[in-house]
């Protein structure tokens, strides 16, 4: 964060980051307590637009309103709210909004802000551009971004967060609460807010989260159980992944889909448990807060989707962990007994009857 050599005086302020929720939060409380006394001063403009016109007008709007200072004398404040035209997209690009983003910096850099002052909130903002970079030589600049969970950096933080914001509502976190929510939400702090806020009407007037009731009211339900039945069949568990199957089937799930999706989840315990055994990669314990943790050394090894993504870190230590008891050699050889299960399935066999007794073997294997 930058933060201005006076502090406690009127400053330009920019309020970013990818996490939306708290981005919008901070800007409330900063125009609150920026506000001039006399509240005809403060004034809040518009920037979520999604087009090159609209973004200059947003621009322009927000010029005229830091030039036409009051009437009676005094600070104005002008807020440009919900900034959209600082991020990747192509208003953001554009070369003329660019320009008019260069020109409204010269004037701020003219203009006292113990005259006229901006705040600027902008959820998703490109910190590599100059008018980000430049902003935070001359006023006061506060980034809020969510942990990076694709590299399994600062989980610990992130569930401690969730379980703050579950208390912030009124409400208590049950045992494995958070973690159910991280794996609905990812990082998406827009999305929690959704949940916790359904939460809290689904369980009126009790207060206790259970993993119950995430379930019962998740975002992400159809997409949960599928993934427990994933992790069910990895980690061998007979009965689960025999009742999760004839669920998924009754709700209309394909055969070959299914198979699709629990050989990625085989494909990436092969992965951890080959990484393990090589000392590559270390698990924390079942139930634990800690971090998988990757030797760098293991960098080469790991696959690129087609946007050079490698495995999202967590994922890779959670399922590694579930087959902790087969060998990496035996979670290849069912990774191998799946393809043949698949090559089964579309060759026309009954498809329910084939699955289920495939999956049962790689259980029990």
């Amino acid at each position: 964060m930058a933060t201005s050599k006076e502090q406690g005086k009127p400053q330009h302020l920019l309020v970013g980051g990818g996490d939306e929720p708290e981005v919008s939060r901070r800007a409330r409380e900063l125009f609150q307590q920026w506000a001039p006394g006399d509240p005809l001063n403060a004034e809040k403009i518009d920037g979520r637009v999604e087009t090159v016109d609209a973004s200059l007008q947003a621009i322009a709007k927000t010029r005229e309103a830091l030039e036409t200072l009051p009437f009676l004398g005094g600070r104005k404040l002008v807020w440009l709210a919900d900034c959209t035209f600082l991020g990747e997209n192509p208003a953001g690009r554009s070369e003329s909004v660019l320009d008019s983003l260069a020109s409204l910096q010269e004037m701020l850099v003219k203009l006292p802000p113990g005259e006229a002052q901006l705040l600027i909130s902008a959820p998703g903002v490109d910190k590599r551009r100059s008018f980000f970079r430049n902003f935070e030589k001359m006023g006061k600049v506060e980034v809020f971004d969510p942990p990076d969970l694709r590299r399994g950096r600062d989980r610990g933080e992130w569930l401690d967060e969730i379980s703050e914001r579950i208390r912030q509502a009124g409400l208590s976190a049950g045992p494995g609460v958070a973690e159910l929510l991280v794996e609905i939400v990812g990082w998406d702090g827009r999305a929690l807010e959704k949940e916790i806020e359904k939460l809290r009407l689904y369980l009126k007037p009790e207060t206790k989260v259970t993993e119950q009731a995430v379930r019962e009211v998740g975002a992400g339900r159809r997409e949960l159980e599928v993934w427990d039945w994933c992790d069910a069949v990895v980690a061998g568990k007979t009965g689960p992944a025999r009742a999760g199957l004839r669920r998924l089937l009754d709700q209309g799930e394909s055969e070959v889909g299914l198979v699709m999706i629990l050989a990625g989840s085989l494909r990436l315990a092969a992965l951890g448990r080959a990484l393990q055994e090589a000392k590559f990669l270390r698990v924390p314990p079942p139930g634990s807060y800690g971090q998988p943790s990757l030797d760098p050394a293991a960098d080469s090894f790991l696959p690129r989707n087609a946007k050079g993504e490698k495995p999202n870190l967590w994922r890779l230590g959670k399922v590694t962990a579930l087959c902790a008891h087969r060998p990496a050699s035996g979670v290849r050889r069912a990774l191998h007994r799946l393809h043949e299960l698949q090559m089964e399935l579309i060759s026309g066999a009954d498809r329910g009857r084939a699955l289920e007794e495939g999956i049962l073997r790689l259980c029990l294997d």
